[in-house]
């Protein structure tokens, strides 16, 4: 698993800079910069369809469809760290490396 920062205060899920689900997906099949990536558990705060608990989980499960990144093995993250930032489409993942 792996140890994820999210400052994405917008976010339903966050909470104590972590995230409260058990597991995010990253999306971004196509991406060559870390700005084309999404979080796409990303949810706005009150968003009915929040689902999750509410305690903050530093690590996470984190499935990647980002094909490019060197932390992309099998669809899964494989980075020690991974900070999820506020982007112009709502969240995405500011540790995506271009392979």
């Amino acid at each position: 698993m792996t140890n994820l920062k999210c400052s994405v205060y917008s976010c339903t899920h966050h909470k104590d800079d972590h995230c409260c689900k058990p597991n995010i997906k990253v999306e971004g099949p196509n991406a060559m910069t870390h700005t084309e990536t999404s979080c796409a558990s990303y949810a706005p705060k009150g968003a009915e369809n929040a689902v999750g608990t509410s305690t903050p989980n530093p690590q996470l499960e984190i499935v990647c469809s980002a094909k490019e990144c060197v932390y992309n093995t099998a669809s899964r993250c494989r980075a020690n760290h991974v900070a999820i930032n506020t982007m112009n489409n709502g969240a995405g993942c500011s540790t995506f490396t271009k392979k």
